[in-house]
C-alpha cells in the first residue's frame, strides 16, 4: 500500500467575502504547486479540507481533495482532537498541519509547520495571543516533528517552546516566480496612474498594521522627510487602517501625498513592487518576511530591519535602519528621491538575491521531512 501524506489546507478555503489568500494559505498553495512540479513523489499527498462554506482558489492542484464538513470552533475542535474522525476521514501515514495549530487525535502521526513565535518574542494581546502562547507548545511538544521557515525561528521554537533542536527542520521559504518577477517599470507606472490615481515617484509598505509591523514609524518618517521637500508618495497596502491613523495623518491624506490601497490581487500587488523606487517593511518581528523577497523579485530595492528572520531573508541586498530611528528612514526616503548613486547595481543585487529564495528547494526538503517522519 502507498504510503499517503494528507495535508491540512484549511488555510487554503476562500471564506466569503475573501478574493485572495493570507499569508499562510498562500505559502501552503506555493508548497503544494513546488511539490506538484517536482514530478512523481515517493508518497500520495491528499489535501484535507473542512469546508461548509467557501472555496478553494482557482487553478487545479493534481492531489485529491477529501473535504470532511465540519463547522469550525471550540466544539468541532474538542471532537476532533477526541475522535478519530481524520482517520475515518481519509487514511494516512502523517498529517502535515502548515499554519502552527490544529486539533489533532495522532500527535504521534502529526507533522506541524510553526511559521514563528511572535506570540512570545512580541506579544499582541489583541491577535488572541493568550491562547497561542497556551496551545502551540503542547501541540509542539507532542507532534512527531516540527518544521519552520527561518533559523531564528527554530531557534526561537527551541528557546521559547523548550524543543529539542534536533525535533526542528528548517525549510526556507521561496519566492512564486508566477507572481513575482520584474516588470517594466514605465509601464507598471502608467498602469497604477491610471488606475490609483499615483502620478508621481512612490514608496510602497505592504503587509501594514499597528503594532509589530511599524507602520506609524513608518508614516512618522515620511512626514519628516515630505517637510524636506520629498517628492516621492507613499503607498500603503491597508485595507482597514485605525482612524487615529487616518486622523492624525490627513492633511497628507488629503493631500495626495499618502495612499491606502485595499484588496490587492497579485496582478496589482506585482505591479506596485515593480513601479515602485523602494520597498520599506520596517517590522519589529518576523518568522520570515516574505514581501523582504517578493519586491526584491521584482527588481526593487528593500528597506528593512536588522531584528528576528529579516537579515536572514535580506542578506547583504537588503539596506537596514533601526525600527524606532524615524530619522535614519526619512534620511533613506530623501537619499533616494534625489537619486541614489548606485540604485541600478542595488536593483540587480537585490534581484540577485531573491532568485536563491525558490519553492522548489522548500518543497524538496519537505519531501525529505516527510519521508524521515513516515
Amino acid at each position: 500500500m502507498n504510503k499517503r501524506v494528507v495535508i491540512d489546507c484549511n488555510s487554503m478555503v476562500l471564506r466569503r467575502g475573501m478574493t485572495h489568500l493570507a499569508g499562510i494559505g498562500r505559502t501552503t498553495r506555493d508548497l503544494l504547486s513546488a511539490l506538484a512540479r517536482l514530478g512523481p513523489l515517493p508518497f500520495e499527498v491528499v489535501m484535507f479540507t473542512q469546508r461548509i462554506r467557501g472555496r478553494m482558489p482557482e487553478g487545479r492542484l493534481p492531489f485529491r481533495n477529501v473535504n470532511f464538513p465540519m463547522f469550525s470552533g471550540q466544539i468541532s475542535d474538542a471532537l476532533m482532537q477526541k475522535y478519530p474522525i481524520l482517520d475515518i476521514a481519509v487514511r494516512h501515514d502523517v498529517l502535515h498541519i502548515p499554519h502552527n495549530y490544529a486539533p489533532v487525535h495522532r500527535p504521534e502521526k502529526t507533522l506541524v509547520t510553526i511559521h514563528d513565535t511572535l506570540f512570545f518574542s512580541y506579544p499582541e494581546q489583541f491577535l488572541g495571543h493568550d491562547f497561542a502562547i497556551s496551545h502551540y507548545p503542547r501541540i509542539a511538544k507532542s507532534c512527531k516533528a516540527i518544521i519552520t521557515c527561518s533559523r531564528n525561528s527554530k531557534d526561537d521554537i527551541v528557546h521559547y517552546m523548550g524543543i529539542p533542536p534536533e525535533k526542528v527542520t528548517v525549510a526556507l521559504w521561496g519566492v512564486n516566480r508566477e507572481v513575482f518577477f520584474k516588470v517594466d517599470k514605465a509601464a507598471a507606472r502608467s498602469a497604477l496612474a491610471a488606475g490609483l490615481g499615483l502620478e508621481r515617484p512612490f514608496y510602497v509598505s505592504v503587509s501594514c498594521d499597528i503594532g509589530r509591523k511599524n507602520t506609524i514609524a513608518l508614516l512618522q518618517a515620511y512626514r519628516i522627510a515630505l517637510k524636506r521637500g520629498l517628492e516621492h508618495d507613499l503607498v500603503l497596502v491597508w485595507g482597514n487602517p485605525p482612524a487615529e491613523y487616518l486622523n492624525e495623518f490627513a492633511s497628507e491624506i488629503n493631500a495626495g501625498r499618502i495612499h491606502f490601497v485595499a484588496h490587492v490581487d497579485d496582478t496589482l500587488l506585482r505591479q506596485l513592487y515593480g513601479a515602485s523606487t523602494v520597498s520599506w517593511f520596517p517590522s519589529r518581528y518576523e518568522g520570515f518576511g516574505l514581501p523582504v523577497l517578493e519586491s526584491m523579485a521584482c527588481g526593487t530595492p528593500v528597506v528593512t530591519c536588522r531584528n528576528s528572520s529579516l537579515s536572514e531573508v535580506g542578506g547583504d541586498a537588503a539596506l537596514y535602519v533601526e525600527p524606532d530611528d524615524v530619522d535614519a528612514m526619512a534620511e533613506l526616503m530623501i537619499t533616494f528621491d534625489r537619486g541614489f548613486s548606485r540604485y541600478d547595481e542595488l536593483v540587480e543585487r537585490s534581484y540577485s538575491h531573491a532568485a536563491r529564495f525558490t519553492w522548489e528547494k522548500t518543497a524538496r526538503t519537505y519531501v525529505d521531512f516527510y519521508l524521515e517522519n513516515m
